[in-house]
């Protein structure tokens, strides 16, 4: 694995939180001003429309009064056709929006000038000049600024139109109709118009300045294009066929709102031809007319000053980020520096090296505590060791003087097989493993006054160095008593009356004492608390010993003991263990027990001595799986040849 330094991770740590911290106040940041920058150009959006749409209307709405005011006047009183040309060019002098207005009469109105007369004023330069019109070119009675109102008997503003015989330029007509008298009734007598010009609207239209390259458009309440900083579309497109020629439906669907007299601020759900990009737009009627104004608003130059903003702070950021890792990276460095120095004392001190130097701490914080620490465990280790070895020195001499104290036990009890080769009528094999390194089990067999075989097992209560000193005692005194009695009970009674004499330990051994007559197979023996031996008769059947009645030696000095008699036959064997063997235990404290010991001989009756003590450490050791040994484990078998 790669190694990192504590400089690393704590720049790592603060940068990622910074970072993060960044990103969370950087997008709250952007998402209120983004909705604050659309909103305020939302409100400029309206305010921009509505302030062109006040410029159009301060030419429009005074020009709407001029020809109601010329129709009342002819309604109220007749006018020579005389003097039409005269009062229409007064009209236009004090009018100077107007670029012409005209008085268009029915057919044959005044009978005189045939069927067309049509008293037109109109500015040319700086003169007002006039004319009248009407004749075959010019059939003033069928067009729409006639038509329309006629019908509709209300004021109407025209679409824009290139009027061909009459002003020859691009303009819209405002026409309201008038009535006059005849024989008593009111009748429809003619049309009164002025003409507005459309290159002021244009003008106008061109000094709306949205951000740097948005602009503004006007449509008819057709939705044809009148005023758009594309020339091509203007009285040559409407909204709607720039929209199916582009294949915009949104662009349609906006089209019909602006005609409809609708106005909103937007996200145009279209894309121009003319302009690239995301759009916004806003849009709103104008009130005399019924036209409609749209301004176009660039997305990407409507939040450009967020997105400089926005790259200004990145760059910030970033040189602050780095900024910053420079400077916790000395911070840390230097306060950090002493824990290299520790780790190195620490490695030396690990060695052995206890007197290593540790580096110098000024600071009274943390280093100095560390640093307090690490001369306390440096102290600490010394003594440790220094103590250590002496312990160690110690152990090892209690260990070697085990190891002897095991030797010199296990020479005591015999460990020659066969032990008596010149005897035939007597075959022997025992083992004893002790728990510890010195036990408290003991066996023992010698032969006694020529043809009488003594066997001994025991078990010394507790474990360990007072267990086989008492083990040694007890067969020592055993030997000695038995060369003066030949009487298994005498034997174990006086062993008992030896041993529980200043017994202020209050030790005891179980024992089993055997003394068997080698001439006619006679066994007496004494049990004194011991577990029962097993009896194999002639390798057909066996059976245990009866439970003994006896104490242990070494409780009571004046107790009595008995003994039993058996017949041995030729080939009789007998199979005498220790507690460690019956209560050898496994992981989950199972006892090996009594039926497993039958178990085993049953299925071994006529296996030779060494063979059977081997099959039946074989079945202890698959029992207890390994499991650490508690007792010490002893077995004796004994055959009789007769």
């Amino acid at each position: 694995m790669k190694k990192t330094t504590l400089s690393y991770h704590i720049i790592r740590n603060v940068l990622l939180f910074c970072i993060g911290l960044f990103l969370v106040t950087f997008s709250v940041y952007y998402y209120f001003t983004r909705n604050t920058i659309r909103e305020t150009t939302r409100e400029n959006a309206i305010f921009l429309a509505r302030n062109t749409i006040n410029r159009i209307e301060e030419v429009l709405s005074p020009a709407e009064k001029i020809p109601e005011i010329v129709a009342k006047t002819l309604e109220s009183e007749f006018l020579s056709k005389d003097s039409l040309i005269p009062f229409l060019k007064s009209v236009l002098s004090i009018n100077n929006n107007v670029y012409g207005s005209i008085i268009a009469y029915e057919p044959d109105f005044f009978p005189e000038q045939g069927t067309y007369f049509a008293p037109y004023a109109y500015r040319q330069g700086d003169s007002i000049c006039s004319s009248v019109l009407g004749d075959k070119n010019y059939e003033y009675f069928y067009m729409d600024w006639y038509q329309i109102p006629k019908i509709t008997n209300a004021p109407y503003w025209s679409e824009p139109y290139f009027d061909e015989g009459g002003g020859n330029v691009l303009m819209t007509t405002y026409s309201v109709p008038f009535h006059t008298y005849k024989n008593g009734a009111r009748v429809f007598s003619g049309i009164v118009t002025v003409d507005i010009s459309l290159e002021w609207l244009t003008k106008i239209m061109s000094q709306v300045k949205i951000l740097d390259t948005g602009y503004a458009f006007l449509l008819s309440r057709n939705g044809v294009v009148i005023a758009h900083p594309n020339k091509d579309y203007v009285m040559n497109q409407t909204i709607f066929t720039i929209a199916k020629e582009n294949n915009q439906p949104s662009m349609r669907e906006t089209g019909r709102n602006m005609i409809q007299g609708k106005s909103n601020f937007e996200s145009a759900g279209f894309k121009s031809k003319w302009k690239s990009g995301k759009l916004w737009i806003n849009y709103a009627p104008l009130p005399s007319s019924h036209w409609s104004i749209g301004v176009i608003y660039p997305d990407k130059e409507m939040f450009a000053s967020l997105h400089r903003i926005n790259i200004i702070l990145l760059i910030l950021i970033v040189t602050g980020l780095f900024l910053l890792s420079y400077v916790i990276y000395k911070i840390v460095n230097n306060l950090t520096s002493p824990l290299k120095h520790f780790a190195e004392s620490a490695r030396l001190i690990a060695e052995g090296n206890f007197n290593v130097q540790l580096p110098q701490i000024k600071t009274e914080d943390e280093m100095k505590e560390l640093y307090n620490s690490f001369s306390y465990m440096q102290r600490e280790l010394g003594n440790y060791i220094a103590t250590l070895k002496e312990t160690t020195t110690a152990k090892e001499k209690i260990e070697s003087e085990l190891r002897i104290a095991k030797e010199i036990q296990m020479s005591m009890i015999p460990h020659i097989f066969p032990p008596f080769p010149d005897l035939p009528q007597i075959d022997v094999f025992a083992v004893l493993k002790s728990a510890k390194e010195v036990g408290g089990d003991l066996y023992d067999f010698f032969v006694i006054d020529g043809n009488k075989f003594c066997f001994a097992i025991g078990d010394v209560s507790g474990k360990g160095v007072p267990a086989s000193l008492f083990m040694a005692v007890t067969r020592t005194l055993v030997r000695s008593i038995s060369d003066k009695e030949f009487s298994p009970s005498v034997i174990v009674g006086t062993l008992n009356k030896s041993i529980s004499q200043n017994n202020e330990s209050s030790m005891f051994v179980t024992l089993f004492l055997g003394v068997l007559d080698l001439s006619n197979g006679v066994l007496n023996y004494t049990n004194a608390g011991h577990n029962p031996p097993v009896i194999i008769k002639n390798s057909r059947e066996s059976t245990m010993f009866e439970k003994t009645k006896y104490i242990p030696v070494g409780l009571f000095e004046d107790f009595e003991y008995g003994e039993s008699s058996l017949q041995l036959d030729s080939g009789d064997k007998i199979f005498l263990y220790t507690d460690g063997v019956s209560e050898a235990e496994n992981s989950e404290n199972d006892l090996f027990g009594d039926n497993a010991i039958m178990e085993i001989i049953s299925g071994n009756l006529s296996a030779p001595p060494r063979e059977l003590i081997n099959k039946m450490e074989e079945g202890i050791s698959a029992h207890v799986k390994g499991f650490t040994q508690s007792d010490d484990i002893t077995m004796m078998t004994i055959v009789y040849n007769g």
